[in-house]
């Protein structure tokens, strides 16, 4: 594909900005790409803090993360709640899940479908304790909605879900009253491509109508700044 004009686009993600790069998923569409695992230790940091302020007074018993790009954001969150356990939801069909409980899942970045899977060995973490379900982004709801599928079918209470991003607006559809339950500290939207440039697209951008999340604050609502790079 031919390069796209602008290189990147600004984001607010708690109150600090960061550029990143926008990424062609065919000839007309784009989204502004967050990879977490390149974002560095700082980054883990500045979540790990903004994520706990949010949900504290939800007093979680475990955090479950998502594979691959939810897990970090987990770990800082877990260990700020001076929680020594969580759980991970996989998506490698893995020789030790074969009894695993599964949902199906339908991600932007990857294409095609997915499935997410909870090993039956971390049920027992689970069952009667209050979850909070923390991922990276929130974009189609398909894999927040599985998610919470799957902790609800281990026998736990869902209080919060987490995300760094929130990517247009689609997610809500996807889970209905559950996205009351979300709270994310930024808001990205898709980009047309047109003539080699990436034009936000109005739908999915932020609104004070929309929103990002019941609990997305004013000082946290994103505005996009492009830059060239």
């Amino acid at each position: 594909m031919n390069p796209i004009i602008p290189e990147t686009f600004g984001v607010d993600i708690a109150g600090e900005t960061f550029d990143l790069p926008i990424i062609a998923l065919s000839d007309r569409r784009a989204i502004a790409l967050l990879m977490v695992i390149e974002m560095g230790v700082r980054f883990g940091d500045l979540v790990g803090d903004a994520m706990v302020a949010r949900f504290a007074a939800l007093k979680p018993d475990i955090v479950v993360g998502s594979a691959t790009l939810g897990i970090p954001a987990a770990i800082e969150v877990s260990r700020r709640f001076g929680l020594d356990q969580y759980v991970i939801l996989q998506k490698s069909p893995k020789f030790h899940l074969a009894e695993a409980l599964v949902e199906d899942v339908r991600s932007i970045t990857t294409g095609g479908s997915q499935r997410l899977l909870l090993d039956r060995r971390s049920i027992a973490l689970l069952q009667g304790k209050r979850v909070l379900v923390i991922d990276d982004v929130v974009a189609t709801g398909s894999s927040m909605a599985a998610a919470i599928r799957l902790v609800r079918r281990a026998g736990a209470e869902v209080v919060g879900a987490g995300a760094i991003l929130a990517e247009g607006h689609a997610w809500r559809h996807a889970l209905g009253r559950d996205a009351d339950l979300v709270t994310t500290l930024g808001h990205i939207p898709q980009f047309d491509i047109v003539d080699g440039i990436a034009i936000p697209d109005a739908a999915t951008e932020y609104t004070a109508r929309t929103g990002a999340s019941h609990a997305f604050g004013q000082d946290n609502r994103n505005v996009g700044r492009w830059s060239a790079g």
